[in-house]
């Protein structure tokens, strides 16, 4: 019944060291012999999402930066679409000086920031880009697939949320990928679209994938699949918004792995 997984990164498939067990990787390792393709569908940005993949040796589909970027089985670009420039310009200003939130944007094939004060959710060690400092005054907002902002200040974060969202409104997608973490693209992306443009390519009906996510930026490419699972340690406001979703384990306990090597390999 269902041909392709589409399996969010961190939080979903990525354990809490955003590691890929080896029993996690013997299970996608199955599956693909068994005829299934995969989708690696996550906020960040597609160079370690590529790490990711080679590391497994395997062809996947690829969704990055919020479906700012979706890559096919061989590595071809098949969709991009980018911040307008002046609305990036606008989110890099809008808390630029907050001590409390880093601003951080993906551009090209480079990741920038405005401080690095490591108390406010920032998180360097999961990502082989090399951040580099920016300031909007004297900075390029061409080819900008993503800002997003860190903190531990959730009010801040939710705040800075509502102010996007009335300032831009269909102009952006904004969403929470954990809650520490705010992320802004182009209001023509998401992963829900990427999937779509996947399933087009590919000639494989949206009903025929099952997809496995936590956050609210995953809430569109589970709400087309032809079924959705989603995390324990999913957020709670993911869970309501799909009452309908499977609740499977959480990601510490392999909780993807477990799903699939019951439902599709040991059945």
């Amino acid at each position: 019944m269902y041909r392709i997984i589409t399996v969010d990164l961190d939080g979903t498939l990525l354990s809490p060291e955003n590691k890929i067990t080896k029993y996690t990787e013997k299970i996608i390792k199955l599956l693909i012999e068994k005829g299934f393709y995969f989708v690696f569908a996550s906020g960040r940005h597609y160079i370690d999402i590529m790490e990711i993949r080679d590391a497994l040796n395997i062809k996947i589909f690829m969704i990055t930066s919020n479906g700012a970027r979706v890559y096919d089985l061989n590595d071809v670009l098949i969709f991009e679409n980018n911040l307008n420039k002046e609305i990036a310009l606008k989110l890099c200003k809008i808390k630029y000086l907050d001590s409390d939130i880093i601003t951080q944007v993906y551009r090209n094939d480079q990741w920038y920031i405005n401080n690095n004060k490591i108390d406010n959710n920032f998180c360097p060690n999961l990502s082989l880009l090399k951040y580099k400092y920016f300031h909007p005054d004297i900075f390029n907002f061409n080819k900008v697939s993503k800002v997003f902002f860190t903190s531990y200040n959730l009010k801040k974060l939710q705040n800075l949320e509502k102010e996007i969202t009335s300032s831009f409104g269909d102009q952006v997608n904004v969403h929470f990928s954990v809650p520490g973490c705010l992320e802004v693209v182009s209001g023509k992306v998401s992963k829900g679209y990427g999937l779509k443009l996947i399933s087009k390519i590919s000639g494989v009906s949206l009903k025929e994938f099952i997809t496995f996510g936590d956050g609210m930026n995953d809430q569109d490419m589970l709400s087309i699949s032809g079924k959705a699972c989603i995390m324990q340690n999913a957020d709670s406001r993911l869970k309501k918004k799909l009452p309908y979703a499977e609740v499977i384990g959480s990601n510490k306990n392999d909780g993807v792995a477990v799903f699939l090597d019951k439902n599709f390999i040991r059945r």
